[in-house]
């Protein structure tokens, strides 16, 4: 047994407390416990796999309740079908049945696929993957699980937000979407240092409240320069995200971003942290249009199997009377023609405050109005007439 650091022999019971060096020998410790190196919480096995868990979590709670055919449609779910402007109880102009045949021609209707891209255009920033962090990373042993909620303005007023299922076709000035849709979900945060140091990625779901909608998102982050708060010079990042739409068959849906975002650290009272921070973000947007039934009050399975006697009532009540017995509605089935991607961009300032392990985050951001343009002839040169849009959001949750 050697010497200790001042001369002398520890006792062999191990360390002592001071001032009992009798009993238990001379004290080489202020705790009862062998000193080691320090290792963080994330060294415990149950931490490392803590992230993957709740990460699990997320993405089944996501995809249980973001699958589509759900019995009951909510106010806030997509039904394209209502883009096709029958106020006053005139027909679709879309929409042609005789008795041989359904078909369906958007060309009769020059502003359907300006209609649809701006509808995309305003669901894209709603469901855009979340920011709600400065520039320093969580740093390659933390990680962060948080819940989020935000609130972004729209467009209701305008006609292309007929295309959800709490506003009647017939009278669309009756009922509104709401002027904020209102978004809840939850995040899983982790710093990295391969294959570059200074990495962060984050995954998580998001759920557009009163409608089945869902958006996986996930995102990729680097720091350029961040942790030297002693410094006049802020922490500088970039950012790459992406979000996929589920819960609905009336579209897919897929939003990217690039964001640069600068922010500096501030203690408070050296006991907790403040974050302010600023940023752009660029949106890329692409809507494709899924299988919409043209003629939903006339179901196609049970018209083929109708007979010229049966009532015009029920699943039959949109459906002519001259098609009894046919599989003339399979025509009414069509999909918006596809367009280029659109594209928005955001200005965002926020600020994190952080007390221990404890953090909260509010963030509000702007996307000035919408000015692409699709280029392909079949739409006719759709426009993106989305107006601005503002969010609001707020985040708290744990830094381990």
């Amino acid at each position: 047994m050697g010497m200790g650091r001042d001369g002398h022999r520890p006792s062999e019971k191990g360390h002592g407390r001071e001032g009992d060096g009798g009993r238990w020998g001379r004290s080489t410790s202020l705790t009862r416990f062998r000193a080691g190196p320090y290792r963080s919480g994330m060294g415990r096995p149950w931490m490392r796999r803590m992230p993957t868990f709740i990460l699990g979590c997320v993405l089944a709670v996501a995809t249980t309740f973001g699958r589509p055919g759900r019995a009951r449609a909510e106010r806030n779910d997509l039904r394209l079908v209502n883009l096709c402007p029958t106020s006053g109880g005139m027909a679709c102009p879309w929409i042609t049945q005789s008795a041989a045949s359904t078909t369906v021609n958007l060309s009769a209707d020059p502003e359907a696929a300006s209609r649809f891209r701006s509808l995309m255009s305003e669901l894209g920033v709603v469901v855009a993957p979340r920011l709600q962090t400065p520039a320093d990373t969580l740093g390659f042993a933390g990680f962060q699980v948080s819940a989020e909620l935000g609130m972004t303005q729209i467009s209701r007023d305008k006609s292309f937000w007929n295309g959800v299922e709490g506003v009647t076709p017939s009278n669309p000035a009756f009922s509104r979407p709401d002027a904020w849709l209102t978004t809840i979900g939850a995040f899983v945060r982790r710093g990295m240092w391969y294959p570059v140091p200074a990495l962060e990625w984050g995954v998580g779901a998001v759920n557009v409240l009163q409608s089945g909608m869902w958006a996986i998102q996930g995102y990729l982050k680097v720091a350029l320069h961040e942790g030297f708060h002693a410094w006049t010079l802020p922490s500088v990042a970039v950012r790459a995200g992406v979000s996929q739409l589920v819960g609905t068959s009336q579209v897919t849906l897929t939003v990217g971003s690039v964001d640069v975002l600068v922010s500096k650290a501030f203690s408070l009272a050296g006991t907790a942290r403040v974050e302010p921070f600023v940023g752009w973000d660029f949106l890329f947007i692409d809507a494709r249009s899924g299988v919409i039934d043209g003629t939903p009050g006339c179901d196609a399975a049970t018209l083929q199997q109708a007979r010229p006697t049966d009532p015009r009532s029920g699943p039959l009540a949109g459906c002519p009377v001259s098609q009894f017995g046919t599989a003339a509605d399979l025509g009414a089935n069509f999909r918006f023609p596809r367009q280029d991607v659109i594209t928005r961009n955001r200005v965002f300032g926020g600020a994190k405050l952080r007390l221990a392990m404890l953090f909260l985050v509010a963030e509000i951001s702007v996307a000035p109005a919408g000015t692409s343009r699709d280029q392909r002839v079949a739409t006719n040169g759709a426009r993106d007439t989305s107006g601005t849009q503002r969010s609001a959001s707020l985040s708290a949750g744990f830094d381990f």
